[in-house]
């Protein structure tokens, strides 16, 4: 018979395979680090090297940051530049004075004047000297004009990888007239326009422009047009979208409720971003206005806050050269730059502004549009011009986003810290491009 092996035995055999086991990884253990401090001592030290505790890796910013190209004009463009910077606050007031009562107000000025751009290329004679006024623009030829326009908005639209700003056009026309093809080639040279004769009477024209209109501004704006008639000459569009984060986001956790004062003098609570930062900064006896930058600085948001008695309407300026405002030395005894503690609402708001070439006439009373003057078609064809812009803007904690649809229609019958900025009652936003100061919107927030 075999030797029988007690149950004692074995576990004893396995103690000691075990301890065995762990002694000799110890000591490989031990090996191993005593040759990792050897390779670490420098040459002729004894004394063994501190390891210092590894850092974290500081992020990389994003391929996009700092790519920021300023849109660069010649002196001519520069000239016709600031007559637009004119008129798009003149358009404001405008739009501010005729604006719907309990609503907030906001207006794309270079949206209306790019397809203002595009119309005039149609007209001739007395409507087109009036409407040149009207802008300021009477000095200037369309060549220039053309140009003027061509370059700012490819300017603007790569101007930054790190914001988005695009601007389409397009030109919808009744297929039973015949489009100038001078001007067809004026819009598609000079603005990159679509152009395609359409059956108004279809009912599903309308779904295909407002398709293009939702698709040129993110989805921000996928009604433009609420119906289209067989008494429709053309349709003459111009969308521009802009979204872009903040140079520095508001912190979430900073969002409170908060007492906003309505001009009506009631009041409600709102969502107010709250944040301490340095910029830009300028104060009078009517107003406080501050900066923010969006990423990069290419485009940043100007707030001007009317002081406690002073009408809104009393602040919108005719000019605004944020460089000189925003910065001069205002505010006596203080710099240039401020720490702002500035409170803003976080909100969404959509606006439509119907007859604007009623604005247009308060700028210069003599303007109207006789559609002899237009050669937009061959043969000329009668019939009533008028515009309308519908827009879109939201802020928030991370950025803002904005959006317009300008549409020009002619159709035979009328158509459609150191300092504290708290805005806590109406007040005035602007969206600009860093260099040239370009109003990309302007708007009102009161409610």
């Amino acid at each position: 018979m075999g030797r029988k092996i007690s149950n004692f035995a074995i576990k004893s055999y396995v103690i000691m395979k075990t301890k065995a086991l762990i002694i000799s990884m110890a000591a490989a253990l031990c090996l191993c680090a005593c040759s990792k401090d050897d390779d670490e001592l420098p040459k002729g030290n004894e004394v063994k090297k501190t390891t210092e505790i590894e850092k974290p890796e500081t992020p990389t910013e994003p391929e996009t940051r700092h790519s920021y190209k300023p849109v660069e004009l010649d002196a001519m463009q520069r000239d016709i530049n600031a007559k637009m910077e004119t008129f798009a606050w003149k358009l404001f007031k405008e739009a501010y004075i005729n604006r719907n009562e309990g609503e907030n107000l906001m207006i794309s000025p270079i949206s209306f004047a790019v397809d203002l751009g595009m119309f005039m290329n149609g007209m001739q004679g007395e409507s087109l000297q009036e409407l040149l006024k009207a802008m300021g623009l009477e000095d200037y030829t369309m060549e220039q004009i053309n140009s003027y326009f061509h370059t700012m908005m490819m300017g603007i639209e790569t101007a930054d990888e790190a914001a988005i700003f695009k601007s389409a056009n397009s030109f919808w026309y009744n297929q039973g007239l015949t489009a100038s093809e001078d001007f067809l080639t004026a819009i598609k040279n000079g603005y990159n326009a679509k152009t395609e004769a359409v059956d108004y009477a279809d009912p599903q024209t309308v779904n295909v422009i407002n398709a293009w209109c939702a698709e040129q501004t993110n989805n921000c704006i996928k009604n433009a047009l609420a119906f289209t008639s067989p008494e429709d000459v053309f349709h003459l569009i111009n969308a521009v979208y802009f979204k872009a984060g903040w140079e520095d986001p508001f912190e979430e956790r900073g969002t409170n409720k908060a007492p906003f004062v309505y001009a009506d003098g009631s009041s409600e609570m709102v969502d107010m971003m709250q944040d301490s930062f340095a910029t830009s900064y300028a104060e009078t006896d009517q107003y406080k206005q501050c900066v923010r930058p969006f990423v990069d600085g290419a485009f940043k948001m100007v707030f001007i806050l009317p002081k406690e008695g002073v009408d809104l309407v009393d602040v919108i300026p005719e000019t605004l050269d944020y460089k000189v405002s925003a910065t001069a030395d205002a505010y006596p005894g203080k710099p240039k730059g401020e720490y702002v503690a500035l409170y803003v609402p976080k909100f969404t708001s959509e606006y439509t502004a119907n007859g604007l070439f009623g604005y247009l006439h308060h700028l210069n009373p003599d303007l109207g549009i006789n559609w002899e003057d237009l050669s937009i078609f061959e043969p000329k064809k009668e019939m009533t011009i008028d515009a309308f812009q519908k827009t879109f803007f939201k802020m928030d904690e991370e950025g803002a986003e904005a959006a317009a649809v300008t549409v020009i229609n002619g159709c035979t019958s009328p158509g459609p810290a150191d300092v504290y900025v708290t805005l806590d009652h109406p007040f005035i936003y602007a969206i600009v491009e860093d260099n040239t100061q370009c109003p990309l919107f302007i708007g009102y927030y009161g409610k």
